[in-house]
């Protein structure tokens, strides 16, 4: 037979090879082994040379780390909860002031602070445990322009909100202290009286005294500069201040007590005497120094007030006048101190007051005892008394005599 161009022609028009059921049977004898004769020239090696050679999948395993792991790795995950959770009510304690007691305490916020200061002063005083997380919070509530520096009573239970609110001008209770300013202190025993009651400081009152303006009629006229211009200005009193005040407020606290208590009338009767008010101050302050019994204010006053009067004893001779140079200097007392406040030397009044003295010295250097004594010396008794003389050889005599008080 001719060649057959179709190989599979006879196979699907029922030839020997075609899908007979025949054919199949032989087909299937061939697969099961049967016949030998029938076999398939196929050669696979060369078909399929270029087909990679593919292993067979296999189902990768997880790597696991057995019961032991599963259980350290659970202890694990608790602990760090546990911790998390530990650390989480540490911090809500202390942000919400939960736990602690009930106590009242003292922090000083001081000028020109910032949230470090603050939080280590909370701390300081047991009023927070954590500074870094105040300063957070204290970021987030923009504190730093709503804390004011001052002393301010806290409580130890109080949360981070009510501690900020608590520090402000408007809602903290800012710590006071009652301070009693005798009459005839001084300037520098009144500033140093503040000091000691945590007013503030010696240095911050001299440097306000020196050069802070304060809007008084009062003080117009006497310039800026003068270290000692307020003295006789600080009305003697009672006073309730801020504990960590400011030197501005404390000292105009008193000056508005001052102005109070000058009223229209004893500016007049100044005015009459041909006196300035500072003038009168002046002498005032040195009745207060020389006398200790309110009946010998008005004589003392006459004193004074006669020799300013006189050509014949310009000079006052106040030995007090002396004391308050001595203080100011560092000197030794000498009646022979050259010093504008040494009476002895100096004629007329002495630049300035020398103490601020109350109202009932003011009162008798307004209103002097009309008497014409220019000598006085105290007497020896517990009263305190003094000895006036219209002459010079009746005090000498006095003062040379057993009566004498010194």
């Amino acid at each position: 037979m001719p060649d057959n161009p179709d190989p599979w022609k006879d196979y699907f028009s029922g030839g020997a090879d075609s899908p007979t059921p025949a054919g199949k049977s032989a087909r299937r004898d061939a697969q099961d082994g049967g016949d030998d004769d029938f076999k398939i020239n196929f050669d696979f090696d060369s078909e399929y040379k270029d087909v990679p050679e593919e292993r067979p999948l296999r189902q990768r395993r997880e790597k696991r780390t057995g019961c032991l792991g599963g259980l350290l790795f659970a202890s694990f995950v608790v602990s760090a909860s546990l911790l998390l959770a530990f650390l989480g009510w540490l911090a809500a304690t202390d942000v919400l002031g939960l736990g602690d007691t009930d106590k009242t305490v003292q922090v000083t916020i001081p000028r020109d602070f910032d949230m470090d200061a603050v939080a280590k002063a909370l701390r300081e005083a047991g009023l927070i445990k954590y500074e870094f997380l105040f300063k957070i919070y204290a970021d987030f509530s923009k504190a730093d322009g709503k804390i004011a520096s001052g002393t301010y009573e806290l409580n130890t239970n109080y949360d981070y909100r009510m501690l900020v609110h608590s520090m402000t001008d408007r809602g903290g209770k800012r710590a006071t202290t009652d301070v009693t300013i005798p009459e005839g202190y001084t300037l520098a025993q009144i500033f140093s009286r503040f000091e000691e009651n945590g007013v503030c400081t010696e240095e911050e009152l001299w440097q306000s005294a020196t050069s802070d303006y304060f809007d008084y009629d009062f003080l117009k006229d006497i310039p800026l500069g003068d270290k000692y211009r307020l003295e006789g200005f600080l009305f003697p009193n009672s006073y309730t201040f801020y504990v960590g005040d400011t030197p501005e407020r404390a000292i105009s606290k008193m000056l508005t007590d001052f102005g109070k208590h000058i009223t229209d009338e004893m500016r007049a009767r100044a005015s009459e005497l041909g006196y300035s008010l500072r003038e009168i101050l002046t002498i005032a302050s040195m009745i207060e120094k020389e006398a200790a019994a309110a009946d010998d204010r008005p004589l003392v006053s006459s004193v004074i007030h006669n020799r300013l009067g006189s050509d014949d004893f310009p000079r006052l001779e106040i030995d007090a006048t002396i004391y308050y140079a001595m203080a100011a200097t560092g000197e030794e007392f000498s009646v022979d101190l050259d010093n504008p406040y040494n009476t002895r030397v100096y004629p007329g009044l002495p630049p300035g007051p020398i103490a601020n003295p109350g109202i009932a010295s003011i009162e008798a250097a307004l209103y002097p005892a009309d008497t014409d004594y220019y000598f006085y010396a105290l007497g020896r008794g517990d009263d305190r008394r003094h000895q006036f003389f219209t002459n010079y050889d009746d005090f000498l005599e006095f003062v040379t005599g057993d009566e004498y008080g010194g």
